[in-house]
């Protein structure tokens, strides 16, 4: 289909199926009782919806064992960034994790610097530092800097998906995207559920606490948010994906203040916002 090939409907619907996400799965699970059953859950109902996409999309499978090496790491990977980000949303604002997450950025060119030998070039130190001073910002409260767990579980959350990354140099190009997104929530699920010794019960029961008719809601937009993000980037140009998808910060900040009434930290919020913007935009120029 033409539109599959138009960068601006892939931003369009990331942008749409993120703020949805970011505000449905906030709203369906205040009354979790464990985060990890929680990540689990999440993964397996958004695995679920991704089935739907694969007719979509031209099936491949790639030959390259090297490849579902990489991809072992990187689920693995993944397996621990969900379980972060999911208790880092649970804690934080919708909007503020939105900006918190492009400090993966930073951390991706600080990586480059290091394991790639890429040059130092002054435009992508001068973004990173405004990323950065953006983020310290919005955990400024009251004349001090006050950082929580869920702060903590977020920037340990970017660094890790900076290093897959790193490591996952475009193989979702390798596979059909909705096969692709299967793997990456369904093979993390799995070794939580393994890790942390539950039992399906444990499952019905976590789940029988939530908003289910939002949850689900909440799943069906991850899947939608996975799958548009990784299109956007691969029919669009870097330079100007990247700093459009950054605008979920703002979308979600206008969310909390009109729907929700959410007037704190308004202020920071806004300008922080807008300093990731332009920060991104200068590493990407």
């Amino acid at each position: 289909m033409k539109i599959f090939c138009d960068w601006k409907f892939w931003v369009i619907l990331y942008l749409i199926s993120a703020v949805i996400f970011a505000q449905a799965f906030k709203k369906s699970n205040r009354n979790m009782k464990d985060a990890s059953l929680l990540t689990i859950l999440l993964e397996l109902f958004t695995a679920f919806f991704s089935i739907f996409f694969i007719p979509f999309f031209r099936f491949t499978i790639p030959t390259d064992i090297t490849i579902y090496l990489i991809l072992i790491v990187v689920v693995m990977i993944y397996a621990v960034t969900d379980r972060l980000n999911i208790e880092a949303r649970y804690g934080l604002d919708p909007s503020v994790f939105s900006m918190l997450k492009q400090l993966s950025t930073v951390f991706l060119i600080i990586l480059g610097f290091i394991f790639l030998k890429e040059k130092i070039i002054l435009k992508k130190i001068v973004g990173s530092i405004i990323i950065i001073f953006a983020n310290l910002l919005l955990a400024f409260d009251k004349g001090k800097i006050k950082i929580n767990k869920y702060f903590i579980m977020s920037f340990i959350s970017n660094f890790l998906f900076a290093v897959a990354m790193l490591i996952n140099v475009n193989i979702s190009n390798n596979f059909n995207i909705g096969f692709y997104t299967i793997l990456t929530v369904f093979l993390p699920s799995i070794l939580i559920f393994l890790f942390g010794k539950y039992k399906v019960k444990d499952l019905v029961k976590e789940f029988d606490l939530y908003d289910k008719k939002t949850f689900l809601l909440s799943a069906f937009t991850w899947c939608l948010m996975l799958i548009s993000s990784v299109k956007a980037y691969e029919v669009g140009n870097v330079t100007v994906i990247a700093p459009l998808l950054t605008l979920t910060a703002i979308l979600n900040t206008i969310y909390e203040f009109i729907i929700n009434k959410n007037k704190n930290k308004l202020i920071q919020k806004i300008i922080a916002s807008i300093l990731i913007l332009i920060g991104v935009i200068i590493i990407k120029i």
